[in-house]
């Protein structure tokens, strides 16, 4: 834009104006007093030549004049003499003012500059405004311009974003539906797999009462004879049942396969039924030939070699059992002589049970005798006890989805449900749950024994599997009294005659291949570990949701010190009393304090005034495990309580 011109600007251009004009006077007047001089001249003379000095003279006079003019910038005066310096005469008489027509012409060319710079910043006024107006224009076009181009990608996202939506919706739907069907599939396999392993349990069932019908049949010979003619036919329904199982364990069956394990369901009740009547009818006629045969006597020596068998029979399949076996036939031969001193240190119904439990274990090896044997099955009772093993050394009370897990899966091989799957072999389930019990019996000898805490998770375990399976429950317990006689209580004597081997077996003492007994310390530790988890088990809580008791709760603790408070200490086992003792009370102490507050009291003053110095009289190995529990029983009396034992789950913990 031209810069405005105000009122200063124009008085100092028109001073300048003045300032050059004055400038031409002043060379006029210096060229009209030559001019003068020259006329001057003329009049004398000398015009030309080297005798013109005073024209030198006069010129270099003039000229310093003018140089002194120049440089002081000093206008020059005008004489009164001179013609008007500023006129002009012509020759028709008409003079001119010099000054006034170059102010004049000065004017006019100020206006017309004036006037062009007027014109010139009005124009460039309008070129501006047109501009500006150009400009504004142009960005309302580009404003509207990126308005609708922003329009345009907003809406074309909302398209890709709806059609995205819509395509996941699909997507959704689809596997919404898929995942519907898949379920349906499954229920529908489900529910077809619960039908055929009723079929199949009920087939096991009827499978099972032939074998225990044959073996209970009194005449051996024609019991052989009558199975015999069923054996091709049990034999073909027992593959046909094998192969049903395989599809059960792939999850691959079909109605037509419910409907083939009904008809052998079916098959096998008639078989069964018309076995039994043979069966009753040979039992019947055997009884019948029975009355007819010997007198009582001879009766009588047949039922003494039957015994004196069987107690062949118990000695040479439970090597554990056959000192106390030993003890007693001598105990019911010589009375007078033996049975004063073993029922001194023994109750008689708490020696019924350890007996019992190896007899139970004894013939529950024999209900999967088959199994063993057979070559072909090697790898079933592999994958059965690694099914068995993973878990079990996985126990920890690490966090409730961690032993639920390990629950869950022991629990699916028990009931069939997992791979391998037990029922594949009649005697599988048997198998399973003894191999099972006794692992776990075991991992008190081993791991409790070094890590206390771990017995709880463990226990939680045995309790759960305890609810589902009762039979479990008794071999755990078999186990428990098997390896450790002293958790029922039973505190075995030596008896005369008995060797030292023997004497130390029966009290769970284990050998090396060498033939030489384990250490005094290490035996104490595995019974201290296996007391711990029978301790355990006693005061460990239901799962979450189970409305049932404890199948083996806490009374069985306040049995088990109420016994030993009964028996007479020994002087080869007081270290080992002792240990147990605090083993019980470190664990179970705190339960039986809150259940039984008044009796639990009097229990520990009765432990602590009267049977502690007992056994202290009697005399111990090393001392120290009956110092340890002196000092419990003092501090719990003085406290008032017992604390929880270390690392016990908390209630509702799985």
């Amino acid at each position: 834009m031209p810069r405005s011109i105000n009122a200063k600007d124009k008085i100092e251009e028109m001073q300048n104006i003045d300032d050059i004009v004055s400038d031409f006077d002043c060379i006029k007047v210096s060229a009209l007093k030559k001019v003068s001089r020259i006329s001057e001249r003329l009049k004398d003379g000398i015009l030309i030549g080297s005798n013109s000095t005073a024209i030198k003279n006069e010129s270099k006079k003039s000229e310093n004049i003018e140089n002194e003019q120049n440089i002081c910038n000093i206008k020059p005066s005008q004489k009164p003499g001179q013609m008007q310096n500023n006129k002009i005469s012509m020759q028709s008489g008409i003079t001119f003012s010099i000054k006034k027509i170059f102010l004049e012409s000065e004017y006019q060319r100020k206006e017309e500059v004036w006037k062009e710079i007027e014109r010139h910043c009005q124009h460039m006024k309008e070129s501006g405004e047109a501009i500006k107006e150009h400009m504004e224009i142009s960005r309302s076009h580009m404003a509207k311009e990126r308005e609708r181009k922003s329009k345009e990608n907003y809406a074309y996202i909302l398209a890709e974003e709806k059609i995205v939506e819509q395509e996941e919706i699909r997507k959704r739907l689809e596997r919404q539906m898929e995942l519907e069907e898949y379920r349906k599939r499954m229920k529908e396999k489900e529910e077809l797999t619960k039908k055929i392993m009723t079929f199949r349990n009920a087939f096991k069932t009827m499978y099972c009462d032939i074998i225990t019908l044959s073996e209970n049949c009194r005449d051996e010979s024609s019991v052989t004879n009558v199975l015999s003619s069923y054996t091709v036919k049990l034999q073909d329904l027992h593959n046909q049942m094998e192969c049903i199982n395989e599809k059960v364990k792939a999850g691959d069956v079909t109605s037509a396969d419910l409907n083939v394990t009904e008809k052998m369901v079916d098959l096998i009740g008639e078989i069964l039924s018309a076995f039994k009547s043979e069966i009753e009818r040979i039992n019947s006629q055997y009884e019948a030939n029975l009355a007819n045969m010997e007198s009582a006597k001879q009766c009588h020596v047949q039922s003494e070699v039957l015994q004196t068998q069987t107690i062949d029979n118990t000695e040479n399949n439970c090597e554990a059992i056959a000192p106390v076996l030993t003890s007693i036939s001598d105990i019911q031969n010589n009375e007078d002589k033996h049975e004063d001193h073993v029922y001194e240190y023994v109750d008689k119904e708490f020696l019924q049970m350890y007996l019992n439990s190896q007899q139970c274990l004894e013939n529950y090896a024999k209900s999967y005798q088959e199994l063993l044997q057979s070559a072909s099955m090697k790898k079933f009772r592999f994958e059965c006890q690694k099914a068995i093993n993973i878990p079990i050394n996985a126990i920890s009370s690490f966090d409730e989805r961690h032993l639920r897990d390990k629950y869950d899966r022991l629990h699916n091989l028990l009931m069939g449900k997992s791979s391998p799957n037990i029922n594949q072999h009649p005697e599988g389930p048997a198998f399973c749950k003894d191999v099972l019990a006794k692992k776990i019996v075991n991992q008190g000898e081993t791991l409790v024994s070094s890590k206390p805490k771990m017995a709880f998770p463990i226990a939680a375990i045995i309790v759960a599997l305890w609810n589902d399976h009762s039979d479990f429950g008794d071999l755990i317990l078999s186990h428990f009294h098997t390896s450790c006689p002293f958790t029922i209580p039973v505190f075995l004597p030596k008896i005369a005659d008995q060797s030292n081997e023997n004497y130390y077996k029966s009290l769970g003492y284990k050998y090396n291949d060498d033939g030489t007994i384990e250490t005094y310390e290490k035996f104490v530790k595995r019974m201290s570990g296996l007391m711990r988890l029978y301790a355990s088990i006693t005061i460990t809580s239901q799962r979450k949701g189970i409305n049932k008791t404890n199948p083996h709760g806490l009374q069985n603790a306040w049995r088990w010190l109420a016994a030993v408070l009964n028996i007479e200490p020994q002087i080869d086992v007081t270290d080992l009393c002792a240990t147990l003792l605090l083993d019980m009370l470190e664990v179970a102490g705190a339960a039986l304090w809150t259940a039984y507050p008044n009796q639990f009291h009097k229990l520990l003053i009765l432990l602590s005034e009267e049977y502690c110095p007992h056994m202290q009289s009697v005399g111990c190995i090393g001392g120290g495990p009956l110092v340890r529990l002196n000092e419990f029983l003092k501090n719990s009396l003085t406290k008032g309580f017992i604390p929880p034992p270390d690392g016990q789950l908390p209630p509702n913990f799985w």
